[in-house]
């Protein structure tokens, strides 16, 4: 067994990342899914599955609790918020895989982003204090970094490239 086994990442043998985009995709729709539970348990019958956005902007005449209709608007938005970040993340790691970039890199990147998102996902649900709302841009942007890291990396790969 060499050295180099002994400091790989371990169990990690083999590039799993692209596993991440479904992955990111569920963590994006968890917000979702505890807002229609939340807002069904509270008020039966205020989700409506045949129109859903009309759900979400009848909820003040719908939910009495304003504490849980702000957490069920944060947990829609959270949950858009992530769904536009996948689109960049599923490219970052298409870039990264087809530049060859070295699969410790697509993993630990893969998974900073999953879990800035879990983070910012419970941030912006849960945090009402504007004091303390720099931490869901915290990690925003560190998922952000996540990215810009699998893009660099893959541009670096590719720049050694002879054309």
């Amino acid at each position: 067994m060499s050295f180099a086994y002994l400091a790989s990442t371990p169990g990690l043998k083999y590039n799993y990342s692209l596993f991440a985009a479904p992955a990111g995709w569920v963590v994006g729709m968890s917000p979702l899914w505890w807002a229609i539970g939340a807002a069904s348990t509270a008020a039966p019958g205020s989700y409506n599955n045949a129109m859903p956005k009309e759900s979400w902007k009848n909820l003040d005449n719908k939910l009495s609790d304003p504490k849980l209709r702000a957490r069920v608007k944060r947990a829609v938005a959270a949950n858009d918020n992530t769904h536009t970040n996948l689109a960049w993340f599923s490219a970052a790691l298409v870039a990264g895989n087809a530049a060859h970039v070295d699969s410790t890199s697509l993993h630990l990147c893969a998974a900073g982003w999953l879990l800035s998102r879990v983070g910012y996902t419970f941030a912006y649900i849960l945090i009402e204090d504007r004091k303390w709302s720099f931490l869901r841009s915290l990690f925003y942007w560190f998922g952000v970094s996540s990215c810009m890291t699998l893009f660099v990396k893959a541009a670096n790969q590719w720049k050694k490239l002879p054309w």
